[in-house]
């Protein structure tokens, strides 16, 4: 019995045995890997199919409710297929829409929420030698438009400023705020991509401020901390139009002389070159192609069916006393696309011009998007009246802002029901 107690070869048969069991855990470890990847590009193509089915419906207004509803899900299924999860390679896609109520997360149960719930059969490579062929994985995504939810209404964009005509002090800062301003933006945000630091003055300390928050590249000046909120640093925003073409007089398909009346048609872009216009309705797009100042007076409109867009071509705008303005922009549909979309007062990047609004010498209400964003926008009180009687239902982007004295009431603007939001995100909630 002399070879029991030999130990020849006990090397080798503890090499096999263990060698067996590190080759198990190495094919477990590949099967993981290989579940696990299929997991991740699964949640690829859930992320694509909310999001693809949200901006379809966000878009798509040429339908009702129930039509944009069924189009989105549609496309929120071809956007999981072109990510090569169908139903042809044993995947199940579900498009869920928070309009009907069908999302499982019952705060998204609203109007432009969409849920994508895809799983699909992951295949093993060792797994199969114990009759476990593939593994299911689940992937969910929620997207949609949040109202209210990291918007900005205010957008200024010049990265330095100037020392402009009638703003003594103001130095570099892109945001000048002096004397007893208001400026009241509650129910958003303002973004401001000056890099001096002191982009966001603040001259004196009889103002207020009100706003969701305020974000600053460079950083605040003057007596800033008395004040709230109080600026917090962030990264440069991008222009949320850069897309979009301001029109100029080479895009006009008319011409106007007139200043009082009826400027423009629906859906047309006209050139007016007269830099006086008083009791004037503007319709469709109006290119004041004017080289010295505009000067508005007495009633200012857009066509009440139509809406209108002024574009302010090389120089800036002022009013005289009195001035009633009533203007709302025109609405893109999918029939109807507009150059400008939600727009009411527009300047091209060239335009470096100050746009001067007087409080108290005007009134009435602006609806819709300002995008001048190199030119100056500047209130002023005018005599002491802060309020002027206007009305702003905007978003601004502009280059830069001035306040001075004036009580600025940024409510935002909502498109009516069925339209799009040019300044809307959509995005991954979940």
């Amino acid at each position: 019995m002399k070879w029991f107690r030999k130990e020849e070869g006990q090397t080798l048969v503890l090499t096999a045995l263990c060698a067996s069991c590190l080759l198990g855990f190495m094919a477990l470890a590949v099967d993981t890997g290989l579940v696990f990847r299929s997991q991740r590009n699964l949640q690829i193509a859930a992320d694509a199919a909310a999001t693809a089915a949200a901006l379809d419906y966000f878009y798509n207004s040429s339908t009702g409710p129930s039509g944009r509803i069924a189009a989105a899900k549609t496309v929120g299924a071809n956007a999981a297929a072109s990510n090569n999860v169908s139903t042809a390679n044993g995947a199940t896609v579900t498009i869920n829409s928070g309009n009907l109520g069908e999302i499982t997360t019952s705060w998204h149960n609203s109007s432009g929420y969409f849920e994508a719930v895809l799983t699909q059969p992951a295949p093993t490579a060792f797994m199969g030698f114990f009759g476990i062929g593939s593994m299911t994985v689940k992937a969910r995504a929620v997207a949609g438009t949040p109202n209210g939810v990291n918007e900005n209404c205010i957008y200024v964009l010049n990265p330095s400023g100037d020392l402009g005509p009638g703003k003594s002090g103001k130095g570099d800062s892109t945001v000048f705020l002096q004397g007893s301003f208001q400026l009241n933006a509650p129910k958003c945000g303002i973004a401001i991509d000056g890099t001096a630091g002191d982009t966001l003055y603040y001259n004196g300390n009889g103002g207020s401020t009100s706003a969701a928050w305020i974000g600053v590249v460079g950083g605040a000046g003057g007596n800033y901390s008395s004040y709230t909120p109080q600026p917090v640093k962030t990264a440069p925003v991008t222009d949320p139009f850069n897309a979009y073409t301001v029109p100029t007089a080479g895009d006009c398909s008319s011409t106007s002389t007139a200043t009082t009346g009826v400027i423009g048609t629906k859906n047309t872009i006209t050139c007016a070159s007269a830099s006086t216009f008083t009791n004037a309705t503007f319709a469709g797009t109006v290119v004041l192609t004017s080289t010295s100042t505009v000067t508005f007076g007495g009633a200012i409109n857009t066509d009440a069916n139509t809406g209108g867009t002024i574009v302010l071509a090389t120089t800036g705008f002022t009013e005289n006393a009195g001035t009633v303005f009533n203007v709302s922009p025109q609405v893109s549909t999918a029939t109807t696309p507009l150059l400008l979309p939600s727009v009411v007062l527009a300047a091209p990047t060239t335009n470096t011009s100050v746009m001067q609004l007087q409080f108290g010498n005007s009134s009435g209400t602006f609806n819709g998007i300002v995008y001048m964003p190199n030119a100056d926008f500047m209130f002023q009180d005018s005599g002491g009246d802060h309020s002027g009687g206007l009305t702003f239902n905007i978003n601004l982007i502009v280059g830069e802002l001035d306040d001075k004295t004036s009580t600025l009431n940024i409510n935002g603007y909502s498109p009516p029901a069925g339209s799009p939001d040019p300044l809307a995100i959509v995005a991954l909630v979940e």
